[in-house]
């Protein structure tokens, strides 16, 4: 658990304030943003080395970075940063990388595994098809 349950409480949160967003979240968010709408520059790589700052690990030199490998490393970063958060499955489908991630790790995953089973109660009301592979 990163949260331990506090024995005393009776709450259904074992009485911890649980973040639902933390400040490594945003400046790795706009990290990519930037990356994404022009590049590496400056200021996403002191974003994403605030994060690092904090984690004590080496620090990033903007460099030889190029959008892919900055991409990379910032995708990278989350990983480290949000292990036991629920975030990387978001993180790999939002840059169409979450079934060639599983094939490489040996996973007979399928194209239609980016999305989830429909309910059959919806589909029972809504009469919309099941996603494909279902």
């Amino acid at each position: 658990f990163k949260y331990f349950p506090d024995p005393a409480s009776l709450n259904a949160d074992a009485g911890n304030d649980i973040p639902e967003l933390r400040f490594a979240d945003i400046l790795l968010s706009r990290a990519e943003a930037l990356n994404e709408s022009g590049g590496p520059t400056q200021e996403s790589i002191t974003l994403i080395n605030r994060v690092r700052t904090r984690a004590g690990v080496a620090l990033l030199s903007l460099g030889a970075f190029t959008k892919e490998t900055l991409r990379d490393a910032i995708l990278n970063e989350r990983k480290w940063e949000f292990f036991t958060e629920g975030f990387r499955r978001q993180d790999l489908l939002r840059h169409n990388r979450f079934i060639s991630n599983a094939v490489a790790r040996g996973k007979n995953a399928k194209p239609y595994h980016v999305l989830y089973a429909i309910p059959q109660p919806e589909i029972d009301v809504s009469k919309i098809p099941q996603n494909e592979g279902f």
